[in-house]
């Protein structure tokens, strides 16, 4: 089985409502992993995230050991940044095995084209966030982020991810949403099997039927509200709940 998840937002908001996000990740991880073939994680996973040469965040260490769990075992973990943890280095890849992907990502698995994104940027006239976001991810601004103080890096990073946040929710989703499914049909246009991205916190199944072909688009929701995810097994592509998988 291969698994997708994305936004889970671990480090939002009250500590004891996010450990026990966290300990249904934890718990997801446990059962998927004795069936799981390959893990795609398509961002947010943090609600922010920052690392220094020798410092990451202290929280949700559990969670980095199951990770790493997973690639020690040899099941591949691939994890595509998100608009709010995109602060990523060399620590997942050095030090769990884990692949970063910086940008979106098309591959087969199982000889079905799939590609793969957390959705960010993908609205209709979202330039304004394509230069910001450029901006924040060029090397020279990771750069000089890191001549912070942890502390005030992290921090900051936190408190920008709650601004962001606060200002999505302002948003008329309309235009985004409808952005990322005009993007989905393209790319099954394109001859794409299957597109999934994450992002809207919205989960969201739809089949697009074209001359050349159908292809599914999923969307896979988020874990504060929905508690979704998507699987794989082979053939078939499933949206599905959390709290049904953790009750088999």
């Amino acid at each position: 089985m291969i698994y997708f998840i994305s936004d889970q937002h671990l480090g939002l908001g009250e500590r004891t409502a996010d450990k026990q996000r966290e300990r249904d990740l934890l718990q997801f991880l446990s059962l998927a992993k004795p069936h799981c073939e390959r893990l795609f994680v398509l961002g947010d996973l943090f609600d922010y995230w920052f690392e220094y040469e020798t410092v990451v965040p202290k929280y949700h260490v559990r969670t980095l050991a199951a990770l790493a769990d997973y690639a020690d075992s040899g099941i591949a973990v691939d994890y595509l940044m998100g608009n709010h943890d995109f602060g990523h280095q060399t620590f997942f890849e050095e030090e769990l095995g884990i692949t970063i992907h910086k940008g979106d990502l098309a591959l087969a698995l199982h000889n079905k084209r799939f590609y793969l994104a957390h959705g960010d940027g993908k609205a209709f006239n979202d330039t304004g966030y394509l230069i910001l976001r450029s901006i924040l991810r060029h090397p020279l601004a990771l750069w000089a982020w890191k001549w912070l103080h942890p502390d005030v890096g992290v921090g900051i990073a936190a408190r920008a991810s709650r601004k962001s946040r606060a200002y999505t929710s302002e948003k008329q989703f309309g235009n985004e949403r409808n952005g990322l499914e005009a993007f989905a049909e393209e790319k099954i246009k394109e001859g794409c099997d299957f597109v999934l991205m994450g992002h809207l916190h919205k989960p969201v199944e739809k089949r697009f039927e074209h001359k050349t072909g159908s292809g599914l688009y999923i969307n896979t929701g988020d874990w504060l509200s929905h508690r979704t995810y998507a699987e794989f097994d082979g053939t078939t592509l499933s949206l599905r709940r959390l709290d049904d998988f953790l009750q088999r």
